[in-house]
Order: structure tokens, then C-alpha cells, then sequence
């Protein structure tokens, strides 16, 4: 059985679509544990109409998505663990695809593209740097979405979410895991992804905080794994770039701080970004 886990805040207007897309897998041994974080809207009256077996709705005070994942680890029963966010959509086939793709090639984890559903009806498919077959070296994890993810359960007992991060969670999970633990990439598009208005993505406290964090924790990140940290430094310098836009004055500790992770940035480039920021 495999034990789908979804975190739940203040989503009436999509959850119902994101359940049944749950319910609706093609691979119908599972069970839907959905952690309600607190919501005070009307989303437990939606799901409290869907009427299925394999459903579970256990409801918590706010504590963020990751304790609600959490909390969700420690109720599965299923031998496998996948998780899915609550205004997302998966395809029919997502489950049994991965559960393939991971009993076929001995994996302890797999995950598939997420599909970018852009406004003008472009689509893209991320991450767009890997490819199919095992991360094998590891370089990069960005860009992985948690609601790709299905993993053998040893794995999340292992390692949980930590919910001090403000961003990059996943990132975050994810490089612990590759230490331990053997991730496969199935590049095949099977999560319909849309970026909502109150995403974390938007708030450059958050992103400091969170890039900031990840260097502490990690401080052999930069020797060993160049290329993330390049782009937590390319994340900083973008965001830093739009808010001298808006004449925000936090543009220059962001920037500053994409300067001291870029090793890649010659001395003549940073010059003229402290020359251009102050």
C-alpha cells in the first residue's frame, strides 16, 4: 500500500480536485491521509463529501505544511510514502508509473517532473536539467517538487521535514537523503503545478532566511556541491535585482549575499554589482 500524504491550509477552492485526483489513481491500493493545518475556511465541508474508504482527515492546529507532512508520516500504514499538495493535481497513471519505475530499478526513492502551467498555456517541464535514470553523482536537487516524490517509508521515517526552514524544504529533505539513499528520476511530466499568489516563493525574507540557514547547516555545501549553491546565489541576486526595482532597501543584503556564495563571480563582476547596490 502506499500512504498519500497531504497538508491542507485554506484550500477549499482546489482541494476537492486535488483528492480526487488522489482517488482516481489507476495503482488504487492507498490511502489518503489529509492534515488539515489549521484551516478556517471551508475546506474540511469539502473533503468532508468525498466518501471514499481509503480517505483520512485528521485536522491540527497551524503549524506549517512540513509538521503537517510530518504528522502524516507517523499515521501511514503503507509500505510506501508519497505526498501531494492540496492545489496541485496529479495524472491518473502518476502512482503506478513511479511505483514502476522504483520496484523495477531498486530505488529508494523516485520522483517525476512537475508540468510549469504557465498563462499563456506554455507548458514547462521541471526540472529541466535531469533526466531519466538515478541522481548518480548528485549535483543538483533544486527544483524537485514534494508533490513528485514517492519513496519507500524507511526513507521518511529516516528523515523528516524540517519545519524550522522557511523555504526550500524540499531541497533541504532531499540533500539529506541523497546522503543515505538512492533517487531516481522518471522524466515523465505527471503533476500539473500552478504557482498561487500566496506563495512563500515571493517573500525575499524568507528566501535569506532559508539560503542562510541551508550554508549553516551544511558548511561543506560549497566544495561539494557548487552548483546548488550557485543557485541559491543566482535566486538571491534575481530577487535582489527586482527589489532595487522597487527601491525596497533589502535588495542589498540579498545581493551581498549572492556575492559571498557565487565563487563563479569574477572580482570585476562584483565590483560593479557593489558599485551598482552600495
Amino acid at each position: 500500500m502506499i500512504s498519500v500524504i497531504m497538508p491542507v491550509y485554506n484550500r477549499e477552492n482546489t482541494v476537492t480536485d486535488a483528492v480526487n485526483s488522489v482517488l482516481g489513481q489507476t495503482y488504487s491500493d492507498l490511502e489518503l491521509i489529509i492534515v488539515d493545518d489549521g484551516s478556517d475556511d471551508r475546506s474540511k465541508e469539502r473533503i468532508s463529501s468525498i466518501h471514499d474508504t481509503r480517505l483520512r482527515y485528521v485536522y491540527e492546529a497551524n503549524s506549517g505544511a512540513c509538521a503537517a507532512r510530518n504528522a502524516g508520516i507517523d499515521l501511514a500504514r503503507g509500505d510506501y510514502i508519497a505526498f501531494h499538495d492540496s492545489d496541485d493535481m496529479w495524472h491518473a497513471d502518476k502512482l503506478e508509473k513511479e511505483y514502476q519505475a522504483l520496484i523495477e530499478n531498486k530505488a529508494d526513492l523516485v520522483f517525476c517532473k512537475l508540468v510549469r502551467n504557465d498563462p499563456d498555456g506554455k507548458k514547462v517541464f521541471l526540472p529541466e536539467h535531469m533526466e531519466n535514470g538515478f541522481l548518480s553523482p548528485v549535483r543538483n536537487l533544486f527544483g524537485i517538487g514534494t508533490q513528485t516524490l514517492l519513496g519507500r517509508k524507511e526513507v521518511f521515517d529516516d528523515c523528516r521535514f524540517d519545519t524550522s526552514m522557511p523555504r526550500f524544504q524540499e531541497f533541504e529533505l532531499l540533500l539529506r537523503i541523497s546522503e543515505k539513499y538512492s533517487i531516481y528520476c522518471l522524466d515523465e511530466g505527471l503533476v500539473d503545478y500552478y504557482i498561487g499568489t500566496d506563495s512563500v516563493s515571493s517573500n525575499p525574507d524568507k528566501l535569506l532566511a532559508a539560503c542562510e540557514m541551508i550554508m549553516a547547516k551544511y558548511p561543506s555545501l560549497k566544495t561539494k556541491y557548487p552548483e546548488m549553491v550557485r543557485i541559491m546565489a543566482s535566486a538571491l541576486r534575481n530577487t535582489g535585482i527586482e527589489l532595487k526595482k522597487k527601491k525596497d532597501p533589502r535588495a542589498v543584503a540579498l545581493i551581498r549575499k549572492s556575492m559571498e556564495y557565487d565563487a563563479s563571480l569574477s572580482g570585476k563582476m562584483k565590483y560593479l554589482w557593489r558599485s551598482f547596490f552600495g
